[in-house]
């Protein structure tokens, strides 16, 4: 499954992550209690002390995407995915990135996800994804962050919406919610200390282009191609 939430800064798409991020650590907690299997929750976002602490058995980092894909059996917290994963790359994606995306079902991986836009996210990956809310802060506390006063109460109030995304249309979006009516989410303290949602996502490493060969088995004629696209295509000199 791929799970996503979408929307501008501020508007509460980290901590309705935050809030799934807990419910699934519990989840592995009690797997872990029943089965005796450790499922980790892999984040590129950082938890608390006290989360930490907690569930340290579960919870592991990443920064570079290269430390989770072809990870089996685990669930992934992936802030900013388009930082990533941009739409603004015309080139496929690697073809061994798009098998593992396309068989996180078979593979038991779950991704879970955050974008300002779900149309920044490149069009290989959007097209996995089962599930995208939009998000909306309607009132609440200022953020706060460096060179700011502090917050003295955190409070507010979310919106959320499902977007449709099977077919999705960046300039005329539509919603699936039951009448029509969004749903809401509480900005709350405790909600806000799950992870420090002002943690920076450096930009990862482009994955590496994939090189494939292929020959025409009756004139020898070779084309060359890198992640999906012909970079040249030669006759052997001796024709």
């Amino acid at each position: 499954m791929k799970k996503g939430y979408v929307g501008l800064e501020s508007s509460g798409k980290s901590l309705a992550l935050a809030i799934d991020c807990v419910r699934l650590l519990k989840r592995n907690k009690h797997w872990y209690k029943k089965y005796g299997f450790i499922r980790s929750l892999y984040s590129n976002l950082k938890f608390s002390k006290k989360i930490e602490k907690e569930y340290s058995l579960f919870i592991k980092y990443w920064e570079d995407p290269k430390e989770v894909i072809n990870l089996t059996g685990v669930d992934i917290i992936w802030d900013e995915v388009s930082a990533h994963f941009s739409a603004l790359k015309q080139s496929p994606l690697p073809l061994s990135v798009n098998i593992w995306l396309r068989q996180g079902a078979k593979q038991g991986v779950d991704i879970y996800f955050t974008a300002q836009e779900f149309h920044d996210i490149h069009n290989d990956f959007r097209r996995r994804v089962q599930s995208v809310t939009e998000m909306r802060k309607i009132m609440g506390s200022d953020r706060g962050g460096k060179n700011l006063p502090p917050i003295k109460m955190i409070w507010g109030l979310c919106s959320k919406r499902h977007l449709v995304i099977n077919p999705y249309n960046e300039l005329q979006k539509e919603y699936s919610d039951l009448f029509g009516i969004p749903s809401f989410l509480p900005i709350r303290k405790k909600f806000c200390e799950i992870f420090d949602t002002h943690q920076l996502i450096p930009k990862g490493k482009e994955p590496p282009l994939e090189h494939t060969v292929r020959v025409c088995p009756d004139c020898g004629y070779t084309e060359i191609y890198h992640s999906g696209r012909k970079t040249s295509g030669y006759y052997p000199k001796n024709k």
